[in-house]
């Protein structure tokens, strides 16, 4: 059955809960700083269901004030984008010049690594969705663009995706783990059609999008390959050079920035997976042809050292 693991601040004692739900926040999220308001006593319980890649955490709460500042920061453990689906009570969403304003059952997406404030001023219930940066920009590119704004929850692909997320956190205890990492990757799907649908993506724009999944795809398959650069996806692909790193440009990403974060990762899960295997060999089988430029890579990238990256998962 799908693993569990539930956290809440009624284990802690009262004057350690504050800082205890900052910790279990970086951990489980990203760093960021929770406050009480002082309507409420500090009160939040959470089950997340799943393994690292894409997860829904079940949150009941008092109300709270969530805050990442504009500051210089450390690697968050966990890269990913948060999908937020409201199950009661009031929650207000701030990242750049956004402000999604949620009633039960609405949705949105934001970037949790990012400058960020969260404001539910009652009890509230929620789920969130993790969702992996690089899966979510290869369904959805420009995703940047769209994030914290509000997606109704009562009509459309919205509904949809809204009731799928309710659906399997209610059943998550009683599915199997490879069923339930099959559900969630339906959910990736479904939010990202919902932000485009919401927001009326011309079609100029997914058009683009399309031949930006179409690259992605080939780079996916041929990541092994230490030869993969612009002129051969340009050729495979029948596109400029300079057409294919404009693609990317949206993303703050030029094409070989994605095909060295893609490998990075590869290689941080096989290091992780497959702890017999020599990290230099897991290396080469991304396509990384220089140990000391991959240990350089690993390490700008993870702010560990792959050996370190592998014994922190044993």
């Amino acid at each position: 059955m799908t693993k569990a693991q539930f956290l809440s601040t009624e284990a802690v004692p009262h004057a350690q809960r504050r800082e205890w739900l900052c910790e279990v926040i970086g951990r489980e999220y990203a760093r960021a700083d929770a406050y009480a308001l002082p309507t409420q006593p500090l009160f939040n319980e959470t089950t997340i269901y799943g393994e690292r890649d894409v997860r829904i955490s079940a949150i009941r709460s008092n109300a709270i004030l969530i805050e990442r500042p504009k500051r210089p920061s450390l690697p968050d453990s966990h890269d990913v984008y948060l999908a937020v689906v409201l199950l009661s009570g009031e929650y207000f969403l701030e990242q750049g010049e956004r402000r999604a304003a949620l009633r039960p059952g609405d949705m949105t997406i934001y970037d949790a690594t990012r400058p960020h404030k969260i404001y539910c001023p009652g009890s509230f219930s929620k789920l969130i969705v993790s969702l992996p940066r690089t899966a979510m920009r290869t369904r959805l590119p420009n995703i940047d663009r769209r994030l914290a704004a509000p997606i109704a929850g009562a009509r459309g692909l919205g509904a949809i995706a809204a009731a799928h997320i309710r659906s399997i956190a209610a059943h998550a205890a009683e599915i199997a783990d490879e069923s339930f990492a099959a559900a969630t990757d339906h959910c990736a799907d479904l939010i990202a059609l919902s932000v485009a649908d919401s927001q009326q993506i011309p079609a100029t724009a997914r058009g683009r999008d399309a031949t930006l999944r179409r690259v992605k795809r080939f780079i996916e398959s041929r990541l092994g390959d230490p030869r993969l650069d612009p002129a051969m996806a340009a050729q495979a692909l029948g596109l400029s050079s300079r057409y294919l790193n404009a693609l990317f440009e949206a993303e703050g990403l030029s094409l070989m920035r994605y095909v060295w974060a893609r490998r990075l990762e590869n290689c941080r899960r096989d290091l992780c997976a497959d702890v017999c295997a020599p990290i230099g060999e897991i290396a080469y089988r991304w396509g990384f042809s220089d140990l000391s430029h991959f240990s350089r890579a690993f390490r700008r990238r993870f702010g560990q050292s792959a050996r370190a990256a592998r014994a922190g998962s044993k």
